[in-house]
């Protein structure tokens, strides 16, 4: 299956317009299977809601779960789930962070992709502004996730490079999809500043076919789309 993990920045371009469009060209061109997408917003305007990942589910045909993370007055934002399969559940699990930080969360869904697989695809969007933070909630998601039965596929923009503390609870029981990779994910970075991962549980037989970084829309986000092939037998 083929696994995408994408911070599309609230839905607008670097620009400062909307970058729907293009994010659905992104989906549209490369056909993943799942789709993490982290900065996604369901917005109140002029009494109606736009919510961001229901527009693209609807125009991709996939089905899709959504995390909030934070609420105001004018919606909320979160991370979202597109699935080429429909979700049996969905949990959001509040992640740990220190006094004043932004809300953080772990979102995943249950996907039953035939008799013989059902796996869990998670999704979360790390603190930005606190290593410390970065640090906790990695942790955190390592020591909920590792236990797991069903296979678990994790899309994450860890606001980490490979080389950070962040990073380092995933090295012993995870497959990092990019093995090495030194291509950035953040398109005002330079090689190595890779933020964005794509993660597999080394729970089943699994493995990593491939993966990419989707540099053909670079004004979309400041974040580059990631792409894996992921196999399970």
């Amino acid at each position: 299956m083929r696994i995408m993990s994408f911070n599309i920045r609230h839905g607008l371009g670097m620009n400062e317009e909307s970058n729907m469009m293009d994010i659905l060209r992104i989906i549209n061109e490369n056909k993943p299977d799942l789709v993490a997408l982290q900065a996604v917003d369901s917005l109140i305007n002029n009494g109606k809601t736009q919510f961001q990942l229901r527009q693209l589910a609807t125009q991709t045909g996939m089905y899709f779960t959504y995390g909030a993370a934070e609420h105001s007055e004018s919606g909320s934002q979160g991370v979202g789930i597109l699935s080429a399969w429909p979700l049996e559940k969905s949990q959001t699990i509040t992640l740990p962070s220190t006094p004043g930080a932004d809300p953080k969360v772990l979102h995943c869904g249950l996907i039953r992709h035939s008799r013989n697989l059902t796996l869990r695809f998670c999704n979360s969007r790390l603190e930005y502004a606190s290593v410390m933070d970065r640090a906790l909630q990695s942790a955190y998601i390592n020591q909920m996730l590792q236990g797991s039965i069903q296979p678990v596929v994790l899309g994450m923009d860890m606001g980490a490079r490979p080389n950070e503390q962040p990073y380092f609870s995933f090295r012993q029981k995870w497959q990092d999809a990019a093995q090495g990779s030194q291509v950035e994910t953040w398109n005002e970075g330079i090689p190595g500043d890779r933020l964005d991962y794509i993660f597999v549980l080394l729970n089943n037989k699994v493995r990593v076919k491939d993966y990419k970084v989707i540099r053909n829309y670079p004004k979309a986000s400041d974040h580059y789309p990631i792409i894996a092939t992921v196999e399970f037998w």
